[in-house]
């Protein structure tokens, strides 16, 4: 993975989480409890694109649609 794209992911994974923290009120920790049950990063960083030009609020239901299906 090149620079760029490995920039780019590790801007997705922070846009993605802090959206969904905030569209379900978490903290850090709450998010990390979450992430260790589900991999909700390790998700991201497989599939930055799909990431790459959602809203926030598309960015959490894709999330939450990941979640749901695990």
């Amino acid at each position: 993975m090149s620079d760029k794209r490995l920039n780019n992911t590790i801007f997705l994974m922070f846009l993605a989480t802090e959206n969904y923290k905030r569209a379900h009120a978490l903290s850090n920790k709450d998010f990390l409890k979450l992430d260790s049950r589900f991999a909700i990063l390790n998700y991201i960083s497989e599939c930055p694109d799909i990431f790459d030009n959602m809203t926030g609020p598309e960015m959490a239901k894709e999330i939450d649609q990941y979640v749901s299906a695990v």
